[in-house]
Formats: structure tokens, C-alpha cells, sequence
């Protein structure tokens, strides 16, 4: 077994991630391609009122020990859930996701897909700064052009 562990202060609370990883060599998984497993435990302190949770989350990888240690596996851990709250955070701040009322047949899907398509193009473009863009883009819908060329 490895472990690696992280603490992180922020948005007023105090974050501690600990990973504890077994690898495949040590322990037989009867699952083709698992090189390892992991649990990650999360515990958050809130600053402000003291509370403390915790969440406990287990992780499969066909990644070996050597292509990814207890320290790599949580970080990449962590950098996903970077990816992904950032995504959220454009397609609800920009483009209002979470008021969106679609949610019948595929169009929630089909949406979504046009909200990634859109923060995709507007970052290989190098738009630093996508909510103003976007409301630049509403005053005058054919710069939109220059960007999709």
C-alpha cells in the first residue's frame, strides 16, 4: 500500500485529500487491465462554523505504479475536478446552464454539447476573458465569423 495525502486553505475552509492506493501485485483484482485501486478521502473543515465532513471515493486505474504513483494518481485526482469546475463555471455563468428550462428528449444533451463547442472555440482562439466576449458577440453576431475561420 502507498499513500500521499494534500492540505489546501480556501474559499474558508481547510481541505486534506489523503489517497491510499494498492497496486495490482499486491492483491488480485479478477478485473482485466486494473493495474491499481485507491480510496481518497476528502475532509473538509469549514473556518467559519468548524463543521467537518468527509467523503470517501474509490478510484480504478490501469495505470501502473510506475506510470502513476500515490502522489500522481491525487493530484491528477484534483486536476480533473479543476477541468471540470471550470467547464461548469462558463456554461452557468456565460450561458446560464443551471436556468436552462430544456429537459425534455435529447435537447439537454444536444445544448450541452453547443455550450462545450462554443467555450471550446472561444479558448483555442485564445479568448482570455469568455463572458465578455460572449457579450460582445451578442451586440455584433458577425465577429463570430472571424473567429470560426
Amino acid at each position: 500500500m502507498y499513500t500521499a495525502h494534500t492540505t489546501d486553505k480556501g474559499h474558508g475552509r481547510l481541505e486534506r485529500r489523503e489517497i491510499v492506493v494498492v497496486d495490482s501485485s499486491t492483491a488480485s483484482f479478477n478485473i482485466p487491465g486494473i493495474q491499481q485501486v485507491a480510496q481518497i478521502t476528502r475532509e473538509r473543515t469549514n473556518l467559519r462554523t468548524n463543521k467537518t465532513s468527509t467523503e470517501k471515493v474509490l478510484l480504478i486505474t490501469n495505470l501502473s505504479l510506475e506510470a502513476a504513483n500515490a502522489e500522481e494518481l491525487l493530484w491528477m485526482n484534483r486536476f480533473y475536478w479543476q477541468i471540470e469546475n471550470g467547464l461548469h463555471y462558463h456554461k452557468d455563468l456565460v450561458f446560464g446552464e443551471d436556468r436552462s428550462t430544456i429537459r425534455t428528449k435529447h435537447g439537454p444533451a444536444n445544448m450541452s454539447t453547443l455550450r462545450n463547442f462554443a467555450i471550446g472555440l472561444l479558448l483555442n482562439n485564445n479568448i482570455g476573458n469568455i463572458k465578455r466576449c460572449v457579450d460582445n458577440l451578442k451586440h455584433n453576431p458577425r465577429q463570430l465569423l472571424r473567429l470560426a475561420a
